[in-house]
């Protein structure tokens, strides 16, 4: 069980670690620059006022890109952040068994990576905002 808890622990570093570095990817400098700097998506109106809101968002960890369709009618929306959001909470799901399991045999080192998780969560969260 040891083992497995300093697995978990590793790896939750590591998806806290993606999840916080991703965000910062997704906006630095500016979440509205990021936009511009990405490829835009099909369909989207070319010319300067296209770009109708940016920034980050806290579900999925990433940014939100709002573009003007080319059509004249609606808006495209461009989100990052699925895919890392998607690993940080399959080893979340993990690490709380882990916990669970850890509660049982009343190991309390077991709780740490769902710690980790959580205060990695709480970072990314409170700089969306």
């Amino acid at each position: 069980m040891r083992a497995a808890t300093g697995v978990m622990l590793v790896l939750s570093v590591l998806a806290g670690l993606v999840l916080v570095a991703g965000l910062f990817l997704d906006t630095r400098e500016s979440a509205e620059g990021r936009c511009w700097k990405d490829d835009h998506p099909p369909g989207v109106s070319v010319s300067e006022v296209a770009l109708l809101s940016a920034g980050a968002t806290a579900w999925p960890v990433g940014r939100r890109c709002t573009w003007a369709a080319e059509s004249g009618d609606g808006t495209v929306v461009t989100q990052t952040g699925w895919d890392r959001t998607i690993g940080f909470l399959v080893v979340s799901a993990v690490s709380v068994g882990l916990a669970a399991v850890g509660a049982i045999r009343r190991r309390a080192g077991a709780v740490v990576p769902l710690v980790v998780c959580v205060v990695a969560l709480g970072a990314a969260a409170s700089w969306a905002r």
